[in-house]
């Protein structure tokens, strides 16, 4: 579902906690960024996990879908297929000026094969280097997600639907707003080839219900992944993020980052797998890195 928006009111807080001099980066040389060094090394377990696994067929059982066409989760791209999940999930993000940490507990339930009901439930921490930390609940989300298998036989889906955030976060700690709701329409596309999963989804997030002289901030957000069945027990994700500003204070401004991952199921034939993986920015001076770690479980 749609995150962006929150991902900018943790920046937000974290910058304004610290003075000026303090978000300037040193010019020439300076040290790498914990953020990257603990990026590297998650890269090098990745490597490594792809690497020693064992070399087996698509497992389209991993779900329990052993019919039809379904396609894995990535880990920062969404599922394009309708599921029954519930999925934990542990987020760091280093920044210039700071690191937020956050979980969230998400749920999906299909109530067809062509469609689903998403909620996500977030809660952030905040600790800027200068400045107390906070934390609070942020954004609850609640998606509708739809799929079209007009094409399945040619391992193509097509899909669309609406994310709606909800106003639940804690403006006062800077993890989500009071105010503000987001409608996210979305369109996305899934293509199967062998042990291959190709997944590209496009969302516009529309802010509704601000205050008066608050700028409307609209954005586009843009995913990419490719999955690898590498055995019934092991899959390697490499993704592409991206999200741009189509209005208001960031309008023109966007962020790029690569994705490797890798998720494991701990036991064979389990419908529980592990996932881990790490976002670094390829264009943004101010985002060093982000891990993600993610528990998925489907019915």
């Amino acid at each position: 579902m749609h995150r962006s928006r929150r991902s900018r009111v943790q920046h937000r807080k974290i910058e304004q906690a610290a003075p000026v001099s303090h978000r300037a980066r040193p010019i020439g040389g300076p040290p790498v960024p914990h953020g990257i060094q603990v990026a590297r090394r998650c890269c090098v377990l990745v490597v490594l996990a792809l690497t020693v696994a064992p070399r087996a067929g698509k497992a389209q059982e991993e779900h329990g879908h052993i019919h039809g066409l379904h396609f894995s989760h990535p880990l920062f791209t969404e599922s394009v297929t309708p599921d029954t999940k519930l999925r934990i999930e542990l987020g760091e993000e280093w920044e210039a000026d700071g690191k937020a940490t956050e979980i969230e507990l998400e749920g999906e339930f299909a109530l067809h094969r062509s469609v689903s009901v998403e909620v996500s439930a977030p809660y952030v921490f905040l600790d800027p280097d200068l400045g107390p930390a906070t934390s609070g609940a942020g954004n609850l989300e609640v998606g509708l997600k739809f799929a079209n298998f007009a094409f399945e036989e040619r391992g193509v889906l097509l899909g669309y639907g609406v994310g709606v955030g909800l106003p639940t976060g804690n403006a006062e700690a800077g993890t989500g707003t009071d105010h503000i709701w987001e409608l996210a329409p979305f369109l996305n596309l899934g293509v199967a080839v062998a042990d291959f999963e190709v997944v590209a989804w496009g969302i516009f997030g529309i802010p509704t219900n601000q205050d008066a002289g608050e700028e409307v901030e609209t954005e586009f957000s843009y995913d990419f992944s490719v999955l690898y069945h590498i055995s019934d027990r092991v899959q390697g994700l490499l993704e592409l993020n991206g999200e741009t500003g189509l209005s208001g204070e960031e309008a023109g401004e966007g962020v790029v980052a690569i994705s490797p991952g890798v998720k494991v199921a701990p036991l064979p034939g389990s419908l529980l797998f592990i996932g881990v993986g790490v976002s670094v920015p390829i264009n943004d001076e101010e985002l060093d890195a982000r891990l993600k770690i993610s528990l998925f479980w489907h019915f």
